[in-house]
């Protein structure tokens, strides 16, 4: 009998060190995945918050005849609006970048030099197209991606171009 009884601490004992090393493995687990949980929430809510911001930008022509600074400001405002709470103005950075036409925006600058972009740039009729990026930046919950070289924030970046395409209808209204 006492064999039996001895054994039976032995097991509770065996148990009790199994559960304290796999217990931390476990709780590791579990706190990472709210981390990822939350890194993919609040990408959705900025995506959301971002097409929210410009919806209204597409129907009003206005937006085009506004600055860089002040769409940035209203899309800024649009968004925190927008995101539930969840987004402040110290988690995003707007640059909105202007281009008179779909010429330029190939190019990738905003003032042509030589006479054959300017000859080039009065022949395209396209209307001017907006580039917006957003970069959204937020601070992780736990200390745990720190430990690993993570740094204590994740970012993410969003970019959207506002602008209308000419369509074969708009050429045949001109003729």
């Amino acid at each position: 009998m006492r064999d039996l009884s001895r054994c039976s601490r032995d097991e509770q004992g065996v148990t009790a060190i199994e559960t304290a090393l796999i217990l931390p493995v476990l709780l590791f687990g579990v706190m990472m995945l709210f981390e990822l949980a939350r890194i993919a929430l609040m990408i959705g809510i900025g995506s959301l918050a971002l097409e929210h911001a410009l919806q209204n930008f597409r129907h009003d022509s206005n937006f085009y005849r506004k600055n860089a600074e002040e769409l940035q400001q209203d899309i800024e405002k649009r968004m925190i609006d927008f995101s539930y709470d969840f987004l402040s103005e110290e988690n995003l950075e707007i640059e909105v970048l202007p281009f008179d036409n779909l010429y330029q925006f190939g190019k990738g600058t905003n003032d042509p030099g030589d006479e054959e972009e300017s000859l080039a740039a009065q022949n395209d009729r396209s209307p001017p197209i907006l580039s917006v990026t957003v970069d959204l930046s937020q601070q992780f919950m736990t200390p745990l991606p720190a430990l690993f070289g993570l740094g204590e924030a994740f970012q993410y970046q969003y970019r959207h171009l506002l602008g209308d395409l000419p369509s074969d209808e708009d050429d045949e209204e001109d003729e």
